[in-house]
């Protein structure tokens, strides 16, 4: 019999709340991704990407507390830390997805809103490691 390693029983609330986070910020990031101008294709517009990201971090900012253990006290930091720092540097990023005469400009200014949410990733690998087999 194949026991699968999961996540204990105390922690899984935590846990579903985190996941459910998680996937909005990506998806979120994903949006953003998708709205920069990439060869011939014209995306939409990379503000309204902007605007989903500033949507769905404001939701995943209030209910960030639902998934605040011991466990992964630093990682929560981290990630609460870097909610904050894109919510911040969105306002450039809108500027420059309005006014850049550059394109370096833009991608510099969405990767800063952008690269900061990575710590989600590793947030998501101390929460496997908590796994244990059932």
């Amino acid at each position: 019999m194949v026991r699968r390693k999961t996540v204990p029983e105390a922690l899984r609330p935590a846990w579903g709340a985190f996941a459910e986070q998680a996937q909005r910020v990506e998806q979120a990031r994903r949006a953003v991704l998708r709205c920069l101008p990439v060869g011939r294709v014209q995306p939409a517009p990379v503000t309204a990407g902007l605007g989903v990201l500033r949507a769905e971090l404001a939701v995943v900012a209030a209910a960030m507390p639902a998934w605040r253990v011991p466990e992964v006290a630093s990682q929560w930091q981290a990630c609460r830390a870097a909610v904050d720092q894109s919510l911040r540097a969105l306002e450039r990023a809108h500027r420059a997805a309005t006014d850049a005469a550059e394109l370096e400009e833009l991608l510099s200014a969405v990767a800063d809103v952008v690269q900061p949410l990575d710590v989600w990733s590793e947030a998501e690998r101390r929460w496997r490691a908590l796994r244990v087999r059932r």
